[in-house]
């Protein structure tokens, strides 16, 4: 291995160094530098050496590229990486149940309104036998409800639509 005398000469590494320290092809590593314009900043026993901070964006720019969340702007090879992780995801979301499917939201909505509307609809009986509210309180009551169970049913319909 060649002498350091310098900090800087620590970080300043050669095509083999850099191909063994990221695991890629020498001539992948030279193919990206030179496609960023990375020039070398200097030679050690004859052999270019490159910096470290000249190198990492070169060789990784493609890794970030798409990044903006739009797996479409990613490489063919990235973009099947990207796909099979989010599918990944997905299973281990609806395993844990931090994802359900559409038919089971459907399914316990359904279930919650009725419960809702059951309630609803014995409310005026309870209030008029255990409140002893008048004939006309039990009507407003009555109307309120209405207007409450309209409401829900207008937004159930709204969401389908949409």
């Amino acid at each position: 291995m060649a002498e350091i005398n310098r900090l800087e000469d620590a970080y300043s590494w050669n095509l083999t160094r850099l191909a063994d320290a990221f695991g890629l092809h020498r001539d992948t590593i030279r193919k990206r530098l030179n496609a960023a314009g990375v020039v070398p900043s200097g030679t050690r026993n004859n052999a270019n050496v490159y910096r470290l901070k000249d190198v990492g964006p070169a060789l990784f720019a493609d890794s970030f590229a798409g990044s903006d969340g739009d797996p479409d702007e990613l490489s063919p090879q990235d973009r099947k990486a990207w796909y099979q992780s989010e599918n990944e995801r997905i299973k281990l979301e609806v395993e844990l149940r931090q994802l359900l499917s559409a038919d089971e939201v459907h399914l316990e909505m359904s279930r919650l309104a009725k419960a809702v509307t059951t309630t609803l609809d014995s409310l005026p009986d309870i209030l008029e036998r255990d409140c002893s509210l008048t004939p006309e309180a039990i009507e407003r009551v009555q109307e309120t409800m209405d207007a409450l169970r309209e409401q829900m049913y207008l937004r159930i319909i709204q969401e389908d639509e949409e």
